[in-house]
């Protein structure tokens, strides 16, 4: 099953499944507030239902939120008609190849996401690509391999759950793939939760 296959079978009961996984989504939030203060154009890639969405809308002048899944699409634009967020547009695309201008914006947010692609390093570079110089990137990833009861519990979940970790990063392995992509790390920490989310900030420079 492809990618927009497998989450367009998930849109119904994303929401329902995060909920088990959100404890460390207020710190998030505030780390959009803090991290992307001031910058205008912002791309949201991988935005699933629109978890982050509101919390982007509120610092972007102009957000471009998309995901891969046409069903969670549907979904998230949904949650942005609901809020009334007219500087919102609701896009499918592919973080591997978004057919986007090249450094056309301030900042990208990818989150939860880089762990389940199977090319992360691919998207790096793509999202790198449509970031102007000093654009940023918040990019808050579960830690599926901070541990070795992390790593059993999500290698068992492979087989029975859609959410499979393809990289099972730590924190240092994270941040590494993320310098190793083109990026100068500017905050790199370990958020608390069931599986810890690392939360990366990061700037192109180049």
């Amino acid at each position: 099953m492809d990618d927009a296959k497998t989450w367009d079978a998930l849109a119904g009961r994303y929401d329902a499944v995060i909920r088990v996984l959100d404890r460390s989504y207020p710190a998030i939030e505030a780390g959009i507030a803090r991290d992307l203060a001031g910058r205008e154009r912002v791309l949201e890639c991988a935005a699933g239902t629109g978890q982050f969405t509101p919390a982007l809308a509120r610092v972007a002048t102009s957000l471009l939120a998309t995901d891969v899944a046409p069903e969670m699409v549907r979904s998230l634009q949904a949650r942005v008609q609901v809020s009334g967020a007219s500087h919102v547009e609701t896009r499918v695309l592919s973080a591997y190849d978004t057919r986007l201008p090249s450094g056309h914006f301030d900042a990208v947010f990818c989150a939860n996401a880089l762990h389940v692609m199977t090319e992360p390093e691919r998207a790096l570079a793509e999202l790198r690509r449509v970031l102007r110089d000093d654009g940023r990137l918040v990019a808050p990833t579960f830690l599926h391999g901070v541990d070795s009861a992390r790593r059993l519990f999500s290698r068992a979940l492979s087989f029975v759950s859609p959410f499979v970790a393809h990289t099972r990063y730590d924190l240092r392995g994270l941040c590494g793939a993320v310098a190793a992509a083109g990026f100068e790390i500017a905050d790199c920490r370990q958020l608390p939760g069931p599986f810890p989310i690392g939360y990366v900030v990061a700037d192109r420079r180049g």
